[in-house]
Formats: C-alpha cells, structure tokens, sequence
C-alpha cells in the first residue's frame, strides 16, 4: 500500500495520489497541518485533513486511510490525532 511503501521509504517511480495531494497544496500556498480521525459512525472511520491557508484552517473531509497516506508523505510527516469521543468509543467497545 501507500502507506506502507512511505513508511519503509521504498520511492515510486511516478507521483500517486498522496503525492499530488501534497504537491497541489504546497504550490497553492497552503500548509498541510495534521490529520484528526474525528468520528466513528455505523463502523466507518470518518477524518480530517487539515490545511493552513492564509491564516484559515480549513478541514477537508478524507477517509482515515487516504488522510493517513498524506500525512505519511509529508516530510515530516504530519501528525495524526484522534478525536477524545472516538478514543473512548473504541476502548470501551473491546
């Protein structure tokens, strides 16, 4: 996976995804921040990819995995946070 070959810095030969994502960000003047894994509902994970711009903090909706790739990607990478609400959901569901 994406995130797998980031994290064993094994390099693509061609941009993926992730890393066009960083790229279009970067040359449009805004700063990747972090990721928030802000919701768990019905058993899908829910994210936030969250960019500077100008000041604005704007959140981008994303799949955890997809948000996860890009925040792998990042040099540093970004980090990743997880919402307190679904911290406790999943602790308390083992």
């Amino acid at each position: 996976t994406s995130i797998d070959r980031r994290v064993k810095g094994i390099p693509s030969p061609r941009p993926l995804t992730h890393d066009l994502i960083v790229s279009v960000v970067e040359h449009l003047g805004g700063q990747l921040q972090d990721v928030l894994i802000n919701e768990l509902r019905e058993h899908t994970y829910y994210a936030k990819l969250r960019v500077r711009h100008n000041g604005e903090l704007i959140e981008i909706d994303s799949r955890p995995s997809d948000a996860i790739a890009v925040a792998v990607t990042c040099r540093p990478p970004l980090p990743i946070y997880v919402n307190e609400e679904v911290l406790e959901e999943v602790l308390g569901s083992s």
